[in-house]
């Protein structure tokens, strides 16, 4: 699964946040703030699967956002 984050300082700390699911984590380093935020998304993940009602069928959507990456650098 792909997501899309954004990492930015807040005073001693890195801080990503997941711009889907608004998940965030921080960490002294941005590779220990996405580490702690991949770990984050996980449990959501496996806490939203938990919840889910039994009974009701559960797919799973693969969408291709990467093309838009450069669209969205060059706007920033």
């Amino acid at each position: 699964m792909k997501t899309i984050i954004q990492i930015h300082k807040e005073g001693k700390y890195f801080v990503a946040v997941d711009l889907i699911t608004n998940v965030a984590d921080q960490g002294f380093t941005e590779e220990e703030a996405i580490a702690n935020l991949k770990k984050g998304l996980e449990e959501h993940y496996q806490l939203l699967m938990e919840l889910a009602p039994k009974h009701q069928k559960l797919s799973f959507l693969d969408i291709d956002i990467e093309k838009y990456a450069q669209t969205a650098s060059a706007v920033s």
